[in-house]
């Protein structure tokens, strides 16, 4: 496992931070004592630090990265859609445009956010997915994360970062999505709390490795209910993360009230 011991301080971009995800990351490394600055195309009180602006704009991107030591890349369309229209710019562009400028600025860590969705196109096996198995995306959202893998891996080999590629697990944004994890019949397997959201991005931002030049993609999820869906292991060895959540907890609301295959009882 990954040392834990010394904490060091760091000056961090994180982009999207107006989404759920970002909100959550942001106030968590701030409370830690972390350096923290948002980039997004929408205003935020959180950080106080907050860029608005948007990628394709160079003189924005580069004023975000600029004096930071690590880059949170959270800033993308998230759902399936059409690829030339809607998905190519904010996810293929701008992810490449955020990797250039940071390293053009000398950032020593990115953290690219994929998702769970890139091995959606497996068949159901007993034994979890691992990283080694690669990746088999089933639609147009899930490719461009798997681009932005390799671009990942590409800025660790060729210009030295230390880059963390983190295959998102299902992180319920609101009652909708709750919804649909109760629905699924892994979705809870698959779940990713608030608070292992913290976890795990502290450990992105605060763990030694990967060293520069090295580049890891790995699995952020809790704890299944019924069985490892893929491997967890990886992110403790890589980094230190170890879940401490199991669905429902650490959900700042109420799903008691949520049935499988139906409805929202009782919501306003």
């Amino acid at each position: 496992m990954t040392d834990q011991g010394t904490f060091i301080p760091r000056r961090v971009l994180i982009t999207g931070v107006a989404g759920a995800i970002g909100q959550v990351v942001s106030k968590h490394l701030a409370k830690r004592g972390h350096t923290i600055r948002g980039f997004d195309r929408h205003p935020v009180t959180n950080p106080t630090d907050h860029h608005v602006g948007n990628l394709r704009d160079r003189g924005a991107r580069h004023a975000a990265v600029a004096g930071m030591e690590t880059v949170i890349h959270l800033a993308a369309y998230r759902n399936d859609a059409d690829f030339m229209q809607v998905l190519l710019e904010p996810n293929v562009i701008g992810l490449y445009e955020i990797c250039e400028a940071a390293q053009l600025a000398g950032v020593q860590r990115l953290i690219l956010a994929s998702t769970m969705q890139v091995i959606n196109g497996f068949a159901e096996r007993d034994e979890p997915l691992a990283i080694a198995d690669g990746a088999r995306p089933t639609n147009h959202y899930a490719l461009t994360k798997v681009w932005a893998e390799i671009t990942g891996d590409m800025y660790a080999r060729v210009h030295g970062l230390s880059v963390i590629n983190v295959r998102i697990g299902w992180f319920p944004r609101d009652r909708i999505i709750a919804q649909r994890i109760v629905n699924s019949e892994r979705g809870r397997d698959v779940y990713f709390s608030q608070a292992d959201t913290e976890r795990f991005f502290t450990r992105c931002v605060e763990s030694p490795t990967p060293r520069p030049g090295e580049c890891v993609t790995l699995f952020a999820a809790s704890k299944p209910t019924q069985r490892p869906r893929f491997d967890l292991t990886a992110a403790e060895a890589a980094i230190g993360y170890v879940p401490q959540d199991q669905w429902p907890a650490g959900i700042p609301f109420s799903v008691a009230d949520l049935i499988p295959d139906g409805g929202m009882p009782n919501v306003v």
